[in-house]
């Protein structure tokens, strides 16, 4: 099978997320993405006072009934930071047999440098950098020696960070993210404050 892993706070997940990881695995032939939510990301400090927990269990709600997505626990049942080569690494034991790609946003790869062991990431699975909404970066020409596809997916502009603001403003999200995650959103009270 061929996999690819889609790392991130998922904070919360939303159709942005979703609609781009359809995208990839059908540009690019992937029977399934598995979404990692992080635990503990070094690269970006978490809003809105939610669990590791609980962004999973949105995770999960959020992909409920696509076959061709899942979610794993990888990074929450781990201690410690969450570093994308020590969720590499599990991933190619967890399936030994399959073939593996990490995608990323453009704004991390270009941050890439900054990461755990960059080199040994880069040089152990393909990567596939999404564009997001609002940037305009180029391709790194300096990694040329890597296995780096550009995607041509959809820019959606539905960020975790306006949701928040919109659900602690009491404004409707609607449409914006599934409504199993809204409704646990509710049911929780999460980002009220």
């Amino acid at each position: 099978m061929k996999l690819g892993i889609f790392g991130g706070t998922f904070n919360p997940i939303h159709y942005g997320h979703l609609i781009n990881a359809e995208m990839i695995r059908s540009d690019y032939d992937l029977d399934k993405i598995i979404f990692v939510p992080s635990k503990l990301p070094v690269h970006k400090e978490l809003a809105g006072n939610v669990s590791a927990d609980d962004r999973y269990a949105m995770a999960v709600l959020g992909i409920h009934n696509v076959k061709e997505f899942e979610v794993s626990s990888i990074e929450i049942d781990r201690e410690g930071p969450s570093y994308t080569i020590a969720t590499v690494r599990g991933m190619k034991s967890m399936h030994p047999h399959d073939d593996i790609c990490l995608i990323i946003g453009m704004d991390s790869l270009h941050e890439i440098d900054s990461w755990k062991d960059p080199e040994q990431l880069l040089g152990s699975v393909p990567v596939i950098a999404m564009r997001r909404p609002g940037e305009n970066m180029p391709p790194r020409m300096d990694l040329a020696g890597y296995s780096i596809r550009y995607a041509h997916n959809p820019l959606i502009d539905i960020s975790s960070t306006c949701i928040r603001e919109r659900v602690r403003e009491k404004k409707s999200v609607r449409f914006l993210l599934p409504e199993s995650v809204i409704r646990y959103i509710k049911r929780k009270g999460l980002y009220q404050n």
